[in-house]
């Protein structure tokens, strides 16, 4: 049989992104519905939306270790199996307030785990087998396809509900469990995926919290921290919520279309950092992207500050400049850095170490932004605003370009 292409088996993996996508962004159209069904208060709802995000915690966890004791590509395969148990769980999710609640959080969880394990294993696996040249674009493929899942569960959820003919409690659970169809995708397409060449140097594998791997980890750190506090995934989750504090209630469909809006302009915009990231580098991208999602969370505060006075396509520049601003700048830097960063001997360690903090943090801003909106309105993307500013000034001070660099040396490796 002939071996597949590095573009081949770059896509096959990225795949995993294309899930982990879909998993994240289908929730966003049956949020709503899910907590009018079971009748949930702002706390519990949010609880349920975060479900997934705990888990993800747990998969990051867990992924460092599979990847060095099974190996990257089983890692991978179990992940796919996690991913159809979640969707098929949660479209068959029983009704009842007890119940159903308590089966939606607990298989929102397992997909969670699921999200968790690829990403960290899917980029991390790209930068193995990537050229130093290529690295950048290659592991970008991975994010390109995450946007790109949450684009197809946009459409997906917005034709649910278009021509869907049901309650409104089938419509839902068929929303969750149309993710059973990219799995079945992604587990044939590992079927020709060869196991990472970095596999076998894996076995004299070093501790992580080392002297040697402060700076690194330090880096990590920043970048996985500041990266959820953009509040991407509050957009991503709750932009339904948000059209509708632009455009009043009653617009439920217009708010359905002004996501997949959101998500069109995200793979745009990570189309464009595929060009740039190994043209100018992650650093320069992730400080312009700062202060540019700064200025778009700043006019989207002013416009929904005004109440019925706002100006809908003004808030909607707003919306979509941040969207694209994170997209071509943070979304793209984050995993490519960290799986920059870190010798060979604690890559995974290392990869898996940031996919907890981004993940923790993701968890948090998820679960807290309903409760946030909710008590001081617009203050919650003043606060992004904020945090975005503060990254600035920390990555010109602190955060090295990793750009060509070679993996085998971790911190301050050699030109490639």
């Amino acid at each position: 049989m002939k071996r597949p292409s590095l573009y081949w088996i770059t896509c096959a993996v990225s795949l995993g992104g294309l899930l982990f996508g879909f998993d994240s962004g289908v929730i966003s159209g049956c949020e709503e519905a899910i907590q009018r069904e079971f009748a949930l208060s702002p706390f519990w709802h949010g609880l349920v939306v975060a479900g997934a995000l705990i888990g993800t915690v747990f998969g990051a966890l867990a992924a460092g270790r599979m990847c060095d004791g099974l190996g990257r590509k089983p890692t991978l395969v179990w992940m796919g199996v996690l991913f159809f148990v979640s969707a098929a769980g949660c479209a068959l999710a029983p009704g009842g307030d007890v119940l159903g609640p308590q089966v939606l959080g607990w298989m929102r969880f397992v997909g969670g785990i699921a999200i968790g394990g690829v990403s960290i294993a899917v980029p991390m696996y790209i930068a193995e087998i990537a050229p130093p040249a290529k690295r950048g674009r290659l592991v970008l493929v991975n994010q390109f396809c995450i946007v790109l899942g949450i684009v197809v569960s946009y459409v997906s959820n917005y034709c649910v509900a278009r021509w869907l003919t049901a309650s409104s409690a089938v419509v839902w659970r068929v929303m969750l469990g149309a993710e059973c169809l990219p799995v079945v995708l992604y587990l044939a397409a590992l079927v020709r995926v060869p196991e990472s060449p970095h596999q076998r140097r894996v076995e004299a594998s070093a501790p992580l919290f080392a002297r040697r791997n402060l700076r690194p980890l330090m880096l990590c750190f920043m970048v996985a921290f500041f990266s959820q506090l953009s509040g991407v995934n509050a957009v991503n989750y709750y932009s339904p919520r948000i059209f509708k504090m632009i455009f009043g209630e009653g617009g439920e469909l217009a708010s359905l279309a002004g996501t997949i809006g959101v998500g069109v302009v995200n793979l745009a915009f990570t189309v464009l950092a595929f060009f740039l990231i190994d043209r100018f580098g992650r650093k320069p991208l992730l400080v312009c992207g700062c202060a540019a999602m700064a200025a778009m969370h700043g006019l989207v505060a002013w416009q929904i500050s005004l109440g019925t006075n706002c100006t809908p396509w003004l808030a909607l520049v707003g919306v979509y400049g941040f969207i694209a601003s994170v997209a071509f700048s943070a979304s793209a830097v984050i995993w490519v850095f960290i799986s920059e960063i870190f010798p060979p001997d604690v890559r995974a360690k290392g990869q898996s170490f940031g996919g907890i903090v981004h993940w923790v943090m993701c968890m948090m801003v998820s679960w807290l932004f309903p409760v946030a909106v909710a008590n001081t309105g617009t203050w919650a993307f003043a606060f992004f605003a904020a945090m975005m500013l503060l990254e600035m000034v920390l990555a010109l001070l602190f955060m090295p370009e990793t750009k060509g660099w070679k993996l085998e040396g971790g911190w301050k490796p050699r030109r490639a």
